[in-house]
C-alpha cells in the first residue's frame, strides 16, 4: 500500500511540474501530507527519470517536458497537421465506429471529417467536438473532468464510458516517442483513457507530425507493437530517418 501511495504521488508530482513548470518542497510537503524530505526524495526519483531538475527549495521542469496548451500547439505546422488528417481519412470505412482523442492534429482530422455524414464518432476533445457537432455524423462526447491545456475530458466516468462501446479506429495524439518504445503523453489521466482506448479498439492510429521524433513526455501509454499505424510527414533528418526505419519493425509508419 506504501508503495503504491508514492508511485501515486509521484505521478501526482509530476503532473503539477509538467503543468507549473516550477514547484517549492514546502508547498508540495503540505498539499501531501508528507515531510519535506519525503518530498526531496520524490524529487530526486524524478530528477533521475529525466523530468524534473532540481532548484534551491524545489524543481522545475525539463524544458522538453513541459506542456503546452493545444490552442498553441493547434497553430503550428497547420499544413503538415492537415495532411496527416487528409491521410487519415482515408483509412476510415464508409459507417465506421471511431474516436478521436485530444491533440491539435486530431482537430485537424476533426475538419475533415465534417466532409463525411455516414460515421458515428466519439470524442473526448472539446475542441473537436465544436467543429464536429456542425457535422452529418452521429456525435457522441464522453463525460469527465476537463484538462484545461489539452481540452480533453478525462478520468473514471469517461473510461467507464469506454469499457461499454467497441470501435472500429481510434485516432490518438502523442507527445513524443524519443527513446521509447512507444508513444507518450504529458498526462497520466490522459494515458490511463488512451490505454482504455487501446483495449477497446479494432484498430488504433496515431497521428504525430515529425517534431515527435526528437521529444517524449513522461507516460508512455502502449508500445509500437500495439498501434496499427503512425502517420507522420516526411524528414531529411538523420535521427528521424533511423527511428522511423526502427518503428517499422514494430507497426506501419505512413508518411505524407
Amino acid at each position: 500500500m506504501g508503495r503504491q501511495l508514492t508511485v501515486e504521488r509521484r505521478n501526482e508530482i509530476a503532473t503539477l511540474l509538467l503543468r507549473d513548470g516550477n514547484l517549492k518542497v514546502s508547498d508540495l510537503a503540505k498539499q501531501f501530507g508528507v515531510s519535506t524530505e519525503t518530498i526531496r526524495k520524490d524529487l530526486i526519483y524524478l530528477d533521475k527519470q529525466g523530468i524534473a531538475q532540481k532548484s534551491y527549495g524545489g524543481a522545475i521542469a525539463r524544458n522538453e517536458l513541459i506542456e503546452r496548451p493545444v490552442v498553441m500547439k493547434e497553430l503550428e505546422n497547420m499544413e503538415v497537421k492537415s495532411a496527416i488528417a487528409v491521410r487519415a481519412l482515408e483509412l476510415i470505412p464508409p459507417n465506421g465506429v471511431i474516436l478521436l482523442d485530444a491533440g491539435s492534429t486530431n482537430y485537424a482530422l476533426a475538419k475533415q471529417l465534417t466532409l463525411r455524414n455516414d460515421l458515428t464518432i466519439f470524442t473526448n476533445s472539446i475542441i473537436c467536438l465544436n467543429v464536429l457537432s456542425d457535422s452529418n455524423n452521429q456525435i457522441y462526447a464522453f463525460g469527465g473532468k476537463v484538462r484545461g491545456s489539452s481540452k480533453g475530458i478525462v478520468g473514471g466516468w469517461a473510461n467507464q464510458i469506454l469499457n461499454t462501446i467497441s470501435i472500429d479506429i481510434a485516432f490518438l495524439g502523442s507527445d513524443g516517442f524519443k527513446n521509447l518504445t512507444g508513444p507518450s503523453t504529458a498526462s497520466f489521466e490522459e494515458a490511463e483513457f488512451k490505454q482504455h482506448v487501446l483495449a477497446r479498439s479494432n484498430q488504433v492510429i496515431i497521428l504525430s507530425d515529425n517534431s515527435k521524433f526528437l521529444s517524449n513526455s513522461l507516460f508512455q501509454f502502449c508500445e509500437w507493437k500495439d498501434i496499427y499505424a503512425l502517420i507522420t510527414d516526411k524528414s531529411e533528418d538523420a535521427k528521424f530517418i533511423e527511428l522511423a526505419d526502427k518503428l517499422q519493425k514494430s507497426t506501419r509508419v505512413f508518411l505524407v
